[in-house]
């Protein structure tokens, strides 16, 4: 039986099938990674958050926009027992409000049983201990930055100041975010491209 090896020597063919094999893995890796994203902003249940101002963008680091949300803090009211620890993944249930705007309404450590009809779960990382005084709950999403083309970071800090920007954002099945894009005054001005 003839391989494509068989013009190697006999050391030689299982070293070139096994770096093939290897390449094989990585590439299927690799594929993976940005199929699960692309499925993810396509199929996820979409939801528009507002965005609220955070300190400007790092000089060093490219044009992106750091995101904050008004769900980024939590009510303490709304944390299940057992609390999440210092830096713990959770789950955060969320729901608009008579407004329109989503807030938290429950904060887990495992993704609860049942979900009200309307709301959605998203995981979080709880980001400090509970500030006594406020009675609140830092958390972050993984959508604190979303970049954007050179030179258009500034406007759109601007419109977040302005209270006036507003991130559209996937959810899938597991609580997993993706950010699809970003709104100013309720139109569409950013998509985020599939790959």
């Amino acid at each position: 039986m003839s391989g494509m090896f068989d013009f190697l020597p006999p050391w030689a063919r299982t070293k070139a099938a096994a770096a093939l094999v290897v390449a094989a893995l990585q590439i299927g890796v690799l594929t993976w990674i940005v199929l699960d994203r692309v499925l993810l902003v396509k199929n996820g249940q979409e939801i528009v958050l507002p965005i609220v101002p955070v300190d400007p963008r790092d000089l060093f680091k490219g044009d992106y926009v750091r995101l904050g949300y008004q769900i980024s803090r939590a009510p303490g009211t709304v944390v299940e027992k057992p609390e999440p620890a210092y830096k713990q993944q959770a789950y955060a249930t969320i729901a608009p409000n008579v407004e329109g705007v989503w807030a938290v309404t429950k904060i887990s450590v495992r993704y609860p049983l049942e979900v009200p009809a309307g709301s959605s779960v998203v995981q979080v990382r709880t980001q400090g201990p509970w500030q006594m005084r406020s009675g609140q709950l830092l958390l972050t999403y993984g959508l604190e930055r979303f970049y954007v083309p050179e030179g258009k970071g500034l406007a759109l800090e601007k419109a977040a100041r302005d209270k006036k920007l507003a991130a559209i954002v996937a959810v899938d099945t597991q609580g997993r975010t993706a950010i699809k894009g970003l709104s100013i005054d309720g139109t569409r001005v950013y998509d985020e491209p599939m790959w």
